[in-house]
């Protein structure tokens, strides 16, 4: 465990709180609050009492421009950014170059094709003609296009908004059929009569649908008399002053201050702006600026286009068949309510775009970026902004235990940036998120001191496992494992961060296996142990927390106590710890005890038993005597503790039962059987040789075979 004195703080107030925007990150969509003793709000409060809070946020527009700061060197593909609270544009700014071949700069008047985000204005146009009684939302497809009668007479409008008329994606096959034109929406529609199958029967299951807004488009062609263009231009965009928004139908059509869509390249970044399927409108196709894009943001808290009734069917979810919901409105993703109410966005990309907005009503607030970069992570952007202007969290009723081992008390505490900067009954404020924490509590951030996430980390960055259980903190290089070089596994995470405070031991059996290679089944030369301690100590320099090794398993069975120790006062003389799973957990408990306590004293540096257990059935009930060891070793001066599952099983290869890997000798695997477990305890997750054990017991094996359940633990070995 973490020393007492680590986690021990005299004061919240003050202290920081690392990744206040990876846990805003997921409060906005769900609240991590739990009952019982677990956290409300997943922060570490790093450091002791005696910190001054920090001075007020910066400037928001400098925040947002540091955002962008790789897009400002002028050789580049950017973005364009408006940010709305209230009616009021906060912030509108472009960064980056919008066509390279000019170097013509990004502006607010920028035009960028906005991709899916055009999904919301097909959306609009069928809701208008709903409001004015053109159409109904439940009149079936076939209705208003009788040429796609052979997808049935169950698909209906509402069905093709919100994702669930069951439509198949003709993209590839129409792509291939017209590689030598450009076919328009209604070539597509043509295609499509005479192409595919349903997916599944409409109002079955949610799939995203780009033909299906298409189709929509067409719909409003057809009972409209005009192009869908028009249609827009009359309708939406005329009405509401957004003169840079066209809908790209034909080639020729004139695009004011146009962006042009890239794509890296390895050297610089090249021209993606073109597709076979660009005069394909409905699901994308419109051309807008944020300047643009900001009067609808506004109008759609009025009834300038259509009546409020008729709008909220698009903050409504999509209704399956069996009455359960799905969260997509019409052209819009809904979110659960969080601290700032409904949530709802979309975002789009498409040769050489990204784009996304996000828009709070509750709160008036609204993000627009558009991006003429393929790769740009709008989605991210928008809550990074959003951080900005809500960087005071107010916690309420929560039941604090603050870490300092004082009686919990109930408080509100506030965030503001990354400082906690008051505690008591506080008064909410009208630009910060508020969670109401009652009945819940909220404490530090918890160390997982014990694991195995080294490759993972990489593969979960956002480690939800870890955050929604409220670790903030997490120590890999376990065991005797660990990535090497350590330099260049922090320099990946440096470079690709992670929601998470990442710490790594460097490992014994990671060093041992680099230097003696297959022939590790003995002791280590001086030599040897001369380049291991190099080794470590370039990890060390590189910012490990010490060594770790993993005595039970190979390669580390194979090592001296003197090999260890060695090691060891390398790792000391950087100011590090030393943390193992001791050479026994069973047989020899006892004498493995006695070696880290050794390793401790005579390396002089704290040690810690990794997962302590009384893994051996004769061990069971001398819980006292091993804590009277371990009191009497702190008692004469060496720093050792110790970390346990918080649950009763373990796990590790069945070769770890016989300590000699003496598999053959019946009278070892008789022992590990009565021993160390029962054949009802002994649960196979995987079996390479046979899947169709995976998940059975060796009791249960044992039963299958017909042997007994010291032979099967000998097979199982054998054939793996």
């Amino acid at each position: 465990m973490p020393h007492e004195e680590d986690l021990r703080v005299r004061s919240l107030k003050g202290l920081s709180v690392h990744y206040v925007h990876e846990i805003r990150r997921f409060v906005r969509r769900r609240l991590y609050l739990f009952p019982l003793f677990s956290v409300a709000l997943c922060c570490v409060l790093a450091g002791c009492g005696g910190e001054e809070a920090s001075g007020p946020p910066a400037d928001p527009a400098a925040q947002i421009d540091a955002l962008f700061e790789g897009y400002t060197t002028g050789e580049s593909p950017g973005a364009a950014v408006a940010v709305i609270r209230d009616g009021e544009i906060l912030h509108q700014a472009g960064y980056g170059v919008a066509d390279l071949e000019r170097g013509t700069p990004i502006t607010p008047q920028s035009a960028f094709r906005l991709a899916s985000v055009s999904k919301q204005f097909t959306a609009m146009a069928i809701m208008i003609m709903a409001d004015r009684g053109q159409l109904d939302f439940d009149d079936t497809l076939v209705k208003h296009l009788p040429e796609l009668a052979r997808f049935g007479d169950e698909i209906t409008l509402r069905d093709l908004l919100t994702h669930i008329g069951g439509l198949p994606d003709y993209y590839d096959a129409l792509t291939a059929e017209s590689s030598d034109s450009m076919p328009t929406t209604e070539r597509a529609m043509e295609f499509l009569s005479g192409w595919g199958e349903p997916l599944f029967p409409a109002g079955e299951r949610y799939e995203y649908s780009n033909p299906g807004y298409e189709m929509l488009a067409l719909v409003v062609e057809r009972i409209s008399g005009q192009t869908f263009g028009q249609f827009l231009e009359e309708n939406i965009f005329g009405p509401l002053g957004m003169e840079n928004s066209v809908a790209y139908e034909r080639a020729d059509v004139e695009i004011n201050n146009r962006a042009f869509g890239y794509s890296r390249s390895l050297v610089s970044y090249e021209l993606n702006d073109d597709d076979p399927l660009n005069l394909i409108i409905g699901s994308g196709g419109i051309y807008s600026t944020v300047e643009d894009l900001y009067l609808w943001d506004q109008a759609l808290y009025t009834e300038k286009l259509v009546r409020r009734e008729t709008l909220e069917e698009a903050w409504s979810p999509a209704v399956f068949n069996d009455g359960s919901r799905y969260p997509y409105g019409f052209g819009w993703g809904l979110e659960p309510y969080g601290v700032l109410g409904q949530r709802v966005a979309h975002g789009g990309g498409w040769v050489g775009f990204s784009t996304y907005i996000v828009r709070y009503p509750e709160r008036r607030f609204s993000v627009i970026v558009l991006s003429n970069l393929d790769e740009f992570d709008g989605g991210e952007i928008v809550n990074r902004i959003t951080d900005v202007y809500f960087s005071s969290t107010l916690i309420e009723n929560a039941t604090v235990v603050d870490g300092t081992g004082s009686p919990r008390f109930t408080a509100d505490v506030r965030v503001e940036g990354d400082r906690i900067s008051d505690i008591g009954e506080l008064k909410r404020r009208a630009d910060e998120m508020v969670i109401d924490a009652g009945g819940l509590v909220l404490a530090p951030g918890f160390i997982d001191t014990h694991s195995h996430a080294d490759d993972a980390i990489f593969e979960h960055p956002d480690a939800l496992a870890a955050i929604s259980q409220g670790i903030t903190t997490t120590i890999v290089g376990q065991d005797g494992g660990s990535i090497y070089p350590l330099a260049e596994f922090f320099t990946n995470l440096e470079d690709n961060p992670p929601a998470v405070n990442v710490a790594s031991y460097s490992g014994h059996g990671t060093l041992r296996a680099a230097v003696m290679g297959e022939d590790f089944t003995r002791p280590a030369t001086s030599e040897e142990i001369g380049r291991m301690g190099e080794m470590l100590a370039e990890d060390m320099e590189a910012g490990a927390v010490g060594l770790s090794t993993g005595l039970e398993y190979d390669p580390g069975i194979y090592s001296a106590p003197d090999e260890v120790v060695q090691l060891a006062a390398v790792a000391a003389s950087y100011g590090g710890r030393y943390i193992s799973h001791v050479r026994s957990e069973d047989r020899w408990f006892w004498e493995a005890v006695e070696e880290i306590i050794t390793i401790g004293r005579e390396a002089g540096l704290p040690v810690q038993i990794s997962h302590i257990k009384l893994a051996l059935r004769s061990w069971h009930g001398q819980t006292d005597r091993l804590l009277g060891i371990l009191d009497e070793a702190r008692a004469n001066g060496v720093d050792v503790t110790a970390d346990i599952y918080p649950y009763t099983y373990w796990q590790s290869t069945l070769t770890v039962l016989f300590p000699e890997r003496d598999f053959e000798d019946r009278k070892e695997a008789i022992f590990a059987v009565e021993e160390i477990s029962s054949p009802e305890g002994m649960l196979i997750p995987v079996f390479e040789p046979d899947p169709r054990l995976a998940g059975k017991t060796l009791a249960e094996i044992s039963e299958l075979r017909g042997t007994d359940p010291a032979t099967t633990l000998m097979d199982l070995i054998r054939e793996a």
